[in-house]
């Protein structure tokens, strides 16, 4: 979950994301690269979007079950490590390989 602003920068609000970045860069950098995760799942391009549920994703203990969400690997984020405010959670294996595919798409890799 990161510290998402609004567009006035009046509020924010916890959003979602997926951190895309590999440990390297995130050890020695103070940013980090993420992928948007909503709950919308009418939303975006469907032929690039990643669709998630709980059972996708390793829980740490105490975090709430994840609803039905999209990750797209087309909304890509750099923030300040600064910004993130709770971890949720690892993606499993086979949906890790998804979004690396949404992502050669995107990107036309």
């Amino acid at each position: 979950m990161w510290d998402f602003p609004f567009v006035d920068l009046t509020s924010r609000k916890l959003r979602p994301a997926l951190v895309a970045s590999n440990k390297e860069l995130n050890r020695i950098s103070n940013a980090i690269v993420v992928l948007q995760i909503t709950s919308n799942l009418n939303s975006g391009f469907a032929e690039y979007n990643v669709g998630i549920t709980d059972r996708d994703v390793i829980r740490y203990a105490g975090t709430r079950p994840l609803r039905p969400s999209l990750i797209k690997p087309y909304v890509v984020f750099t923030l300040e490590k600064s910004l993130i405010r709770k971890r949720i959670g690892v993606l499993r294996e086979e949906k890790i390989r998804e979004v690396k595919e949404g992502l050669k798409r995107v990107f036309g890799l």
